[in-house]
């Protein structure tokens, strides 16, 4: 890791720790409930108890009715599907990967604070690396080292077969962050490969984007270079407003290289939350 990124990785560490405090780390915890119940005690029965409770071993052996008492699962099993494919090196300012790297960094604390398994699977045109479920303050430093000084195989992004390759290692019901800027010439395979993971999974697109990929002046004949390909072509003919992948039908957070991120984080998770208080 030269010098460059090694002050990157120490200003990203500093900031993140500044930025999360009791407030995000207490939002975070209310959006993502447990998943399951684990078995508590046993009590005495009370009229109006539900009688699927009841716990006939224990009553038989007391001769009065007892019902069993279980708490949430608290521990949540949260994964990151992280694009570090060619496309996010691109940034009008900074690149679309410091981004990424940020965000990373910003959930690995949360998920460390509240004593969250976390696993992590790196992805271009093929997985590039994935790291299994561990906690602790050592696994999010060894996370953070690993996407910075990746230099990955492929340019490409092949989303549905990160997607894909999720399914295949994980079989706990995990709070899946699928981060990629999304471009792709396959966005309906993947919008509905994500719908049908979230049957079972909470699935959250990160959708990163540059201020210039969604409003383009291009005056005359100009050349491009294709991040992805390595190929490049002249054109006059690039429209104005280039649009973006609509993430559609899910929960989505909406990062921009202009802004900081906690806005919109702490805005996903306010909305979540609200949303449950009104269920």
């Amino acid at each position: 890791m030269d010098s460059k990124e090694v002050a990157l990785l120490r200003k990203i560490r500093l900031e993140t720790g500044k930025k999360i405090n009791t407030m995000f780390s207490g939002e975070y915890r209310s959006a993502f409930k447990g998943y399951g119940l684990s078995f508590d005690s046993v009590r005495e029965y009370i009229p109006g108890d539900d009688v699927r409770s009841i716990d006939w071993n224990v009553s038989a052996r007391m001769n009065h009715l007892y019902i069993k008492e279980y708490i949430e699962e608290r521990e949540l099993s949260v994964v990151l599907v992280v694009d570090v494919s060619a496309s996010t090196l691109f940034g009008s300012g900074r690149s679309k990967r410091d981004v990424v790297l940020e965000f990373v960094t910003f959930m690995l604390h949360l998920a460390q604070m509240n004593n969250d398994r976390i696993s992590v699977i790196l992805f271009s045109d093929r997985i590039e690396k994935y790291l299994k479920p561990r906690k602790g303050r050592k696994f999010v430093l060894k996370v953070l080292d690993e996407i910075l000084m990746i230099k990955p195989a492929g340019r490409g992004t092949d989303l549905p077969g990160a997607i894909d390759f999720f399914q295949q290692v994980n079989k706990k019901r995990s709070i899946v962050f699928v981060v990629s800027d999304f471009l792709t010439g396959r966005h309906d395979e993947v919008m509905l490969k994500m719908k049908i993971l979230a049957r079972r999974h909470d699935v959250i697109p990160v959708q990163v984007s540059d201020p210039m990929e969604k409003k383009m002046k291009i005056f005359g004949l100009a050349e491009f270079f294709d991040l992805e390909t390595g190929g490049s072509f002249l054109s006059d003919s690039i429209h104005e407003n280039t649009g973006l992948p609509e993430i559609t039908g899910l929960e989505s957070i909406k990062l921009s290289t202009d802004e900081q991120i906690e806005v919109p984080l702490l805005k996903f998770f306010t909305k979540r939350n609200r949303a449950a208080l009104r269920r």
